[in-house]
């Protein structure tokens, strides 16, 4: 391979790192779905300036609730135009909205969308700055945020150092366009989640409920992230000692048939609401185990078991 071409080529680790999809994940999804990197040298995979960017994309939708089974054969015009598809995203309900403060640009013109899409306001924006430089130059005299969201074109430490000295209490996200690997998983390592942007309104009130330990839950229904057919495949090669992996699959799959009954349920009863608000959290709830069940499986033995 010509030097020059390999300049436009990244390792699998260094994908890894820049998607946070781990590498055994991504030679799980070049098996199954033929996700497969532009190059290999031996057992080196490189990808492309254009497949990372795909892949960070698919990142960014699997965050919000899809599978990868419904993105794999996407493209990236397809796959951006989903993202940009508010309609079809997960909407957070919290008990109480947080107290935020947005620092860039592109945050204050996703908060502007938002307003203007009558869409409920689950995040108190308290305090609110047009970009970093700003941010520094002036400290707001009110009451410290419970939030601070950082919009920086380059993720650097120097920011970040400034809003944990002037705002010790506050949780901090950061949005950045560019970065080093090294860099976000400083950054991840540090306790501070580190979005890639573009990022949704509503990716920004779920992260920010998690950080402040909010109970959070969605309206409508979550996809599943694994099908029936994986799921037994999951049970039958497992062979952790203390079963966990099939207690949780127990779990699930009972989730599945009350979501279904709940639905049902909502066709025949005089408040068909109460029945699909149960559905919506009978999801979520699933959803949080199989996320549990992910943390718990290998990656590799799955795709091996069902090819």
């Amino acid at each position: 391979m010509e030097s020059r071409n390999r300049n436009d080529l990244y390792r699998i680790g260094t994908v890894a790192s820049l998607t946070g999809i781990s590498v055994e994940r991504l030679r799980a999804w070049e098996r199954r779905y033929d996700l497969s990197p532009a190059h290999k040298a031996g057992k080196t995979r490189f990808y492309s300036k254009p497949q990372l960017e795909r892949l960070k994309l698919i990142k960014h939708l699997i965050d919000l609730g899809h599978p990868i089974s419904s993105l794999a054969a996407l493209n990236y015009d397809q796959l951006q135009a989903r993202i940009e598809d508010e309609q079809g995203s997960p909407v957070v309900v919290t008990a109480r909205s947080p107290s935020v403060g947005l620092a860039g640009p592109n945050l204050l013109m996703l908060e502007q969308q938002a307003r203007k899409g009558n869409v409920k306001a689950r995040m108190n924006v308290v305090s609110r700055w047009p970009n970093i430089d700003a941010f520094q130059a002036a400290r707001d005299a009110t009451d410290e945020p419970q939030v601070l969201i950082l919009q920086l074109p380059i993720l650097t430490g120097q920011p970040i150092d400034f809003a944990q000295q002037h705002y010790p209490k506050a949780k901090l996200i950061v949005v950045y366009q560019f970065a080093t690997a090294k860099l976000v998983s400083e950054t991840e390592q540090a306790g501070i989640p580190a979005l890639k942007w573009p990022v949704s309104w509503s990716e920004l009130e779920h992260v920010t409920a998690t950080e402040i330990g909010l109970p959070a839950r969605v309206s409508g229904t979550l996809p599943r992230l694994y099908s029936d057919e994986e799921l037994i495949a999951i049970a039958a090669s497992s062979d952790d000692p203390t079963q966990c992996p099939q207690y949780l699959i127990d779990a699930i799959n009972q989730l599945n048939a009350f979501a279904a009954y709940a639905e049902d349920c909502s066709h025949t009863v005089d408040r068909p609401v109460i029945y699909e608000r149960l559905q919506g959290d009978a999801s979520q709830a699933r959803a949080q185990l199989e996320r549990a069940l992910e943390a718990l499986i290998d990656p590799d033995v799955l795709a091996q078991s069902i090819t």
